[in-house]
């Protein structure tokens, strides 16, 4: 067993260098409405913008007070909150698999392993590790997962009452722990079900639980004066039908495959999805391999997606994959314990690696892109700050708002200009809505990670104009289109 916990050690020590690289957070900067918010909370400004967020406001807080404007600070700290998240999914794996599973106990422990160093490089919710705010959807996770961790030892002490403070630490986080009810309530049915308690004694844990979760939303109302928060009741509530199915099955969809600028290519890729996912539900069928955790975790993932149905997610761009980060641990727990019921030996091993593999890669992907538009925002902060004497007017020609999908300059940029530089914005005029796009050669230089940018300065009496320079080998901008 010592043996067993050795070699489990040394793997997960093994993944977690390699998110390490992987993420790279000292390459990151701040971007978009991290220069809206941050600022806000270095002034102890709470409930921001209608947002009911506050745990994730105290940290910022916190970050800022031992950070002030260095990003780099803002990004470990989150990048560390991914690895707690990642430790807990470990033994959130290891305690439903034993609970709700038939795996042998050594199988158990592979499994959690497996899971939490898949979850821990999963590509798809890298924006929850790679944008500064995307850290309320990872903080909301890690008490989300303290919670159920707890829930699940509920019969054992103050085990219960650990979890109902965890879940409201979450509510106060992000409203992604709305599905937090739904889950406990499956696991007691499933224990019911397991005739391992009666229902009287059992129905207490998930009506005080759900209890709880309706004083969490009084207490929301009276304070910010909707259930919404930031998003709005009209738009978090609103029920149009057939944008709901379309913000589904793009939820469902973008937790396996990545964005794709081009429709057609997504369109192709999505069926050829579905072909697989039907192709691989028929076979847990046709083997009868179908268990309750296996059921736990699909209706608990399905769920997950409920909350952000009336948001939705971009199919062209990695942002709102933050929306992914909670619900990818029923996924990547589902995923890896079907493998383990449906196949042994070699097969096993391929279809692992091929799954690593294939996170990994996109994984490395996203975080380059993260860290090249961090530059790119970085180095604007970095020319200007010679302009805050001046009082002339500066234009800024070649301005992208968006870098390859991500959000760059559309929201916050200048407010981050008074609160990095200290320059009056009104002396801002940017005349156009641009991006910048990459080139197949930027796709092709796939081990190339710094790229150049400068700037060209002109000036006038009353005007300087500042000019974005790139290489066109692999950059071009264009017009913004915002939709």
């Amino acid at each position: 067993m010592k043996k067993q916990y050795k070699l489990i050690s040394i793997f997960f020590f093994s993944f977690l260098i390699l998110s390490y690289y992987l993420y790279n957070p000292s390459a990151l900067y701040f971007l978009n409405d991290d220069l809206v918010h941050i600022p806000l909370s270095s002034n102890n400004f709470f409930f921001q913008h209608h947002s009911f967020r506050v745990m994730h406001e105290i940290l910022v807080t916190i970050e800022y007070n031992f950070f002030g404007k260095n990003a780099a600070g803002y990004h470990y700290v989150q990048y560390f909150i991914h690895l707690v998240c990642s430790v807990l999914v470990y033994f959130f794996s290891q305690t439903i698999c034993k609970e709700y599973g038939n795996l042998k106990e050594q199988e158990n422990s592979l499994v959690s392993i497996l899971t939490a160093s898949f979850f821990c490089i999963y590509a798809f919710h890298s924006e929850s590790v790679l944008w500064i705010l995307g850290t309320t959807a990872s903080l909301a996770t890690l008490f989300f997962l303290a919670s159920t961790i707890t829930y699940m030892k509920r019969d054992k002490g103050v085990f219960f009452v650990y979890s109902l403070l965890f879940f409201q630490l979450g509510l106060f986080t992000y409203e992604s722990n709305w599905v937090a009810p739904v889950f406990i309530g499956l696991l007691s049915w499933a224990t019911i079900q397991k005739s391992k308690k009666e229902w009287k004694k059992e129905s207490v844990y998930p009506f005080v639980y759900i209890g709880s979760f309706l004083i969490n939303l009084v207490i929301r109302k009276i304070i910010i004066g909707q259930y919404g928060g930031s998003y709005g009741d009209q738009k978090l509530f609103g029920f149009d039908v057939k944008r709901i199915i379309y913000n589904g099955v793009c939820l469902l969809v973008r937790s396996f495959i990545p964005p794709s600028q081009s429709s057609v290519y997504f369109i192709a890729f999505t069926v050829l999805l579905f072909i697989i996912l039907a192709f691989y539900v028929r076979k847990i069928i046709a083997k009868k391999k179908g268990d309750m955790l296996m059921l736990i975790l699909a209706l608990s993932f399905l769920a997950s997606l409920i909350p952000v149905l009336t948001l939705g997610i971009s199919t062209h761009s990695r942002e709102s994959e933050r929306y992914l980060y909670l619900p990818s641990i029923f996924l990547c727990l589902f995923i890896i314990y079907s493998l383990f019921k449906l196949y042994a030996g070699n097969r096993l091993c391929i279809a692992v690696i091929f799954l690593f593999a294939y996170n990994i890669f996109f994984l490395y992907i996203n975080a380059r892109d993260y860290a090249v538009a961090g530059n790119i925002a970085k180095s604007y902060y970095t020319h200007l700050e010679k302009e805050k004497k001046d009082t002339g007017k500066i234009v800024l020609v070649k301005f992208p708002q968006q870098f390859n999908g991500l959000p760059l300059f559309r929201l916050g940029f200048k407010e981050g200009l008074f609160w990095i530089d200290n320059i009056d914005t009104n002396r801002i005029e940017i005349p156009k809505d641009e991006e910048l796009k990459v080139s197949v050669s930027y796709t092709k230089a796939i081990a190339k990670r710094g790229f150049s940018f400068n700037f060209k300065e002109s000036k006038t009496d009353s005007n300087q104009t500042i000019e974005l320079m790139y290489d066109s080998t692999y950059f071009s901008i264009a017009d913004f289109n915002k939709q």
